[in-house]
């Protein structure tokens, strides 16, 4: 049987086509998928704010399409360079149906993101993709896979299609100079560039005149530009503010710690257990969701106005073992630096291991927290379940508990113990299911289609799968725990009990974490039992951030030194009633202050214009700059504490006033 040819990659130069028709294809399409972009993310004008006026629609509609056009300038620019050669291409359409395809997909994910989180694809999303271990920490679930998968088919299949419509009329109908301007390319062409200029120049505007309800606006959309308008406007005779300089952390060379702490020689060296268990919310403390730990705590100290040091695992674990802002974790990471709890607990010759169900390669807390001990972590267990591998870390460390006593070992001990089963998607063992009715799975795609989220139902459904995963973390605690007084290792250990974040389900629109600093997203349960802890009900406001002053203290430190290697306090002295505290997002920070939560950008200016003031329930207040001012004694003092541990060039003066404001004055 004779073999038939392959068909060759090119065709004969004589029939590669209309170079012409084919860029006027690749423009036109380009065009298309402009149009195709604002429509499926024309959602995101639900977001303006009911009685804003004329002037704030017409700012978010021309800012949205301006958005997307320039959202489409490089896979068009691409698919119009490729026009050039893809003329002896047998399918040029191929790649252009793929490169639109992908575009709109990510328009999709990133508006689905925004609904749910507040926040669009950034550096904090993609890290998801390419640091070992994530994999631990987000789940979207075959739902998602497959309509991805169906998106790309389907999506690609009507772009090949359109491609090869506006081909055959490119080459039907060739330019025609006398109709070019109204040919609707063109039109659509001319609207994308005035929305553009029109939409920029009322943002300019809003700016200048400190219009926030436009300026905030702008959050809607993904990689939104700011024009560099200063300098002209400065000519023009425009009074333009000066802005402050930004806080650059990712390049920030570390002075840490600028002292070690000195140890009493004569303290006691009581074990230490640190038990955090992930997304535990501080009301989920109760006889019903957590019965073990709340029966544990009757014994215990019980701090009940405790936040977290930041709205995720990254920044809650860091501030609670390093005792500093979130913004460090960066040059930390870089560093590879241990933190000084840490490390003086390895010199006081304490024997330390951890057992996490989650991966402790993301967040990268093996090469943080841990970077002094890679031997010492233990997180591979053999279990695709949360659950599971909560149980299986549990069973390690009891085990070496065991060991330790049979061995008769007189070191004490560190274990520091994550349990994950509460993270997304909330996981427990399925006939250990009390909270009726529960979802047998989360699917994102339903909970991120509307900027109003699932309906009622639905949210109770997922809470109660979030609780069910929570008895069951409340269930290994209590095994833990109990082996603890089994070994009669309980008189001698000192117990702390937290979780490393918060969990919200729409209580202030909003679900999960890491999208705001909101009380559902970082008040948690806070305990201690041991040795130098007098049971009770603590009531001040207390923070992750005081846990390493807390537990060196405890060992004989001397609090002098407290400033000179942590930002924390003692938990265990009085703390002021106006006490501000400061939790820790991605590029963001949260000071809760007694007016609200001022929520101060990290990779933006540091100014007054730049920060917002939200209430208790994550609510916008639109004050002037007047009443941001109020609080710069406060911001001064946030700004020290970010510098503080920072090698500060001879020349370079940090504020002296900033480091001499207690810690606890309220500085409004």
């Amino acid at each position: 049987m004779p073999k038939l040819p392959l068909p060759p990659l090119l065709r004969p130069k004589e029939e590669a086509g209309d170079l012409a028709a084919l860029r006027q294809t690749a423009f036109q399409l380009w065009l298309v998928n402009v149009a195709f972009g604002v429509v499926l993310t024309a959602g995101q004008l639900q977001f303006v704010p009911e009685g804003g006026g004329v002037k704030l629609w017409i700012y978010a509609s021309l800012a949205l399409i301006s958005t997307i056009a320039l959202l489409s300038v490089p896979p068009g620019l691409l698919c119009l360079f490729t026009a050039r050669w893809s003329g002896r291409l047998r399918l040029p359409h191929v790649f252009q149906a793929l490169v639109w395809t992908i575009f709109l997909i990510l328009l999709f994910v990133d508006k689905s993101i925004y609904n749910l989180f507040r926040y669009h694809f950034s550096s904090q999303v993609w890290d998801l993709f390419y640091t070992r271990g994530s994999e631990d920490a987000v789940h979207l679930g075959w739902q998602v896979w497959t309509a991805i998968l169906t998106g790309l088919v389907a999506a690609s299949g009507i772009q090949a299609w359109l491609w090869g419509r506006l081909f055959e009329r490119s080459k039907r109908d060739p330019d025609n100079l006398p109709h070019l301007l109204l040919r609707p390319g063109i039109v659509w062409a001319g609207v994308i560039v005035s929305a553009f200029f029109l939409e920029k120049m009322i943002y300019v505007q809003a700016d200048l005149g400190r219009d926030k309800q436009v300026t905030e606006l702008a959050k809607l959309f993904p990689l939104y530009p700011r024009l560099p308008y200063s300098e002209w406007a400065s000519e023009f005779g425009v009074e333009v503010t000066e802005r402050a300089a930004r806080l650059e952390f990712e390049s920030l060379e570390l002075d840490y710690p600028l002292v070690a702490p000195d140890i009493d020689p004569a303290g006691r060296r009581p074990n230490i257990l640190i038990l955090a268990i992930d997304c535990w919310r501080e009301d989920m403390l109760n006889g019903v969701n957590s019965p073990r730990i709340a029966s544990y705590a009757e014994d215990a100290r019980v701090f009940r106005d405790h936040i977290s040091t930041g709205n995720a695992t990254r920044f809650g674990v860091f501030g609670m073992l390093y005792g500093l802002y979130g913004p460090y974790w960066f040059p930390i990471l870089r560093e590879r630096t241990s933190p000084v709890l840490v490390e003086t607990l390895i010199e006081l010759g304490y024997d330390i291991e951890i057992f996490s169900s989650a991966s402790q390669n993301y967040p990268e807390l093996r090469s943080t927290a841990w970077a002094s001990l890679p031997e010492s972590v233990h997180d591979d267990h053999e279990s695709e379940f949360p659950w599971r591998r909560d149980e299986l870390a549990a069973e390690m460390c009891i085990e070496w508990w065991e060991r330790r006593v049979e061995e008769g070992s007189k070191s004490p001990f560190f274990s520091f113990i994550l349990l994950d089963a509460p993270h997304q998607k909330y996981s427990h063992p399925p006939d250990q299911a009390p909270f009726q009715p529960s979802l047998p799975d989360l699917n994102y795609l339903t909970m991120s289609a509307t900027v109003e989220g699932p309906d009622p139902e639905e949210r109770m459904a997922i809470k109660n799968k979030y609780q069910n995963a929570v008895l069951h973390a409340d269930a290994v605690a209590g095994q833990l725990l109990a082996t603890l007084e089994r070994l009669d290792l309980d008189d001698d250990t000192l117990v702390i009990l937290t979780g490393d974040h918060g969990e919200e389900f729409w209580e202030t629109g909003l679900f999960g974490h890491t999208s705001s600093f909101s009380p559902p997203q970082v008040r948690v349960p806070f305990l201690m039992k041991g040795p130098g802890v007098e049971p009770g009900i603590e009531n001040s406001p207390t923070s992750h951030l005081d846990l390493p002053a807390t537990i060196l203290e405890l060992l004989g430190a001397d609090p002098t030194q407290r400033h000179g290697w942590t930002l924390g306090n003692n938990l265990l002295e009085p703390q002021s009633p106006s006490r501000q505290r400061v939790v820790s997002g991605w590029d963001k920070l949260g000071l809760w202050t007694a007016d609200g939560i001022l929520e101060v950008p990290l990779a933006g200016d540091f100014t007054g214009f730049d920060i917002q003031l939200y209430d208790y329930e994550w609510k916008l207040q639109l004050v002037d700059e007047e009443v941001i001012g109020r609080h710069e004694r406060s911001l001064r003092r946030l700004a020290e504490g970010c510098n503080r541990f920072r090698a500060v060039p001879n020349d370079a003066q940090l504020d002296p006033d900033a480091s001499s404001v207690d810690e606890n004055e309220n500085g409004t």
